[in-house]
C-alpha cells in the first residue's frame, strides 16, 4: 500500500478488469494541472478511445469554480516523460457553480455528465475547443434542500442500459449515502429513472479533520465501485490526506434495476493511501485498462495534480 434561466456564458481560461483489487503496487509521481485555488481537480472522465496506458491518457477535468470569469472545465494531456498539456475551454449555456463530479457518457464520445455540488447534473459535449452545456441542468432523484454531492459515474451493462451512481460526500459522524438509478442521455436530453438502490458507507481512513466519506467514485467494467475519501481541516493549506477504496458492487436484478453492496466500514482496506504528510486531498479518480489508476486531486492553495497508481 502507498502511499437559473438560459444563459450563454464564455468563461475566459483561468490561469492556472475482472479480478477483485488490491494493494497499489507503484505511483508515477504527481503532475500539476492547475494552480492555486481556482486550479484544483474535482472531477475527472477519460476521453473514450483516446489511447491510455503508464503515464498516457487524455481526459477531461472539471474545477469547482463559483466565479462568472472563472474556469469549469479543462482538457488534459498526459504522455511519458512530457509535461501535461492543459487546455481550459470557454462553457456555454447554463453556468454551473461548484462543480464536483464528471464521467463520460458510454458510448457517446464527447458526451459528460457532470455534477454540481447541490445535486444539479449538466449534460455536457466537449467538441471545437468549447463545453457546451445542453438544455438546462437535471436535478438528481430524491434530491434534498442542504445534500451536497462531491461524487458521479455512469455504468453501462451488458445489456446497455445506462446507470448512475452518485453520494452524499457525509462528513464525520455523519455517512454518505450512494444511490443509484437508471438513466438515459440522449437527443430528447437527460432523464433520471427512480432511485432503486440506497446505501449509507463511511470508510476508515482518514480518521482526523473533517471526514468525507465519498470525495469521488467510479464504476469499473465488472460493476466494481471504486471509492475515494479525503480529510479537510477546511484549512486551504491543508494537512489533507486521502484513500481510494474498492468499495462495493453494483449489479442489475430481473427486473433490470440497480442493486448496491457496499461494504461496511470495518470490511475495507485502502488500495491507495495518502497521509497528512503526503499532503494529498484526492477529489477525482479514473480507471484505464492495465489495471491503472488515474487520481486527481484539489489541493486548495496548492492547486490540482494528478498521478498514475497501478492497482493490483
Amino acid at each position: 500500500m502507498i502511499r437559473n434561466g438560459i444563459i450563454v456564458t464564455a468563461v475566459l481560461c483561468a490561469s492556472l478488469a475482472a479480478a477483485p483489487l488490491s494493494a497499489t503496487a507503484a505511483s508515477d509521481g504527481w503532475q500539476r494541472v492547475g494552480s492555486g485555488l481556482q486550479g484544483g481537480v474535482s472531477g475527472i472522465a477519460l476521453v473514450e478511445g483516446a489511447p491510455t496506458g503508464p503515464g498516457l491518457a487524455d481526459a477531461v477535468v472539471v474545477r469547482d469554480n463559483k466565479g462568472d470569469r472563472e474556469s469549469r472545465l479543462a482538457t488534459v494531456r498526459l504522455r511519458p516523460g512530457d509535461a501535461p498539456v492543459v487546455t481550459e475551454l470557454p462553457w456555454l449555456g447554463v453556468l454551473p457553480a461548484d462543480l464536483e463530479a464528471l464521467d463520460a457518457v458510454p458510448g457517446r464520445p464527447g458526451h459528460y455528465v457532470a455534477l454540481a455540488g447541490r445535486g444539479e447534473a449538466y449534460h455536457v459535449v466537449v467538441a471545437d475547443g468549447r463545453a457546451t452545456a445542453e438544455d438546462s441542468p437535471v436535478a438528481l432523484p430524491g434530491r434534498q434542500d442542504g445534500d451536497n454531492y462531491e461524487s458521479f459515474a455512469l455504468h453501462r451493462d451488458r445489456s446497455g442500459r445506462t446507470f448512475a451512481v452518485w453520494a452524499t460526500r457525509g462528513s464525520g459522524a455523519q455517512q454518505a449515502v450512494v444511490h443509484a438509478a437508471s438513466v438515459r442521455v440522449g437527443p430528447n436530453g437527460l432523464s433520471f429513472g427512480t432511485v432503486s438502490a440506497r446505501q449509507e458507507f463511511a470508510v476508515p481512513f482518514p480518521d482526523q479533520d473533517e471526514v468525507r466519506h465519498i470525495s469521488d467514485l467510479k464504476v469499473l467494467d465488472d460493476g466494481t465501485v471504486l471509492v475515494s475519501s479525503a480529510s479537510d481541516p477546511n484549512v486551504n493549506d491543508g494537512p489533507f490526506a486521502s484513500a481510494v477504496y474498492d468499495a462495493g458492487r453494483l449489479t442489475v436484478n430481473r427486473a433490470n434495476d440497480a442493486v448496491l453492496r457496499m461494504k461496511p466500514r470495518h470490511a475495507l482496506t485502502p488500495l491507495s493511501l495518502f497521509t497528512r504528510q503526503d499532503n494529498r486531498k484526492i477529489e477525482a479518480i479514473a480507471f484505464l485498462p492495465g489495471r491503472l489508476g488515474l487520481w486527481g486531486t484539489d489541493d486548495e492553495n496548492f492547486g490540482g495534480s494528478v498521478t498514475f497508481e497501478r492497482v493490483n
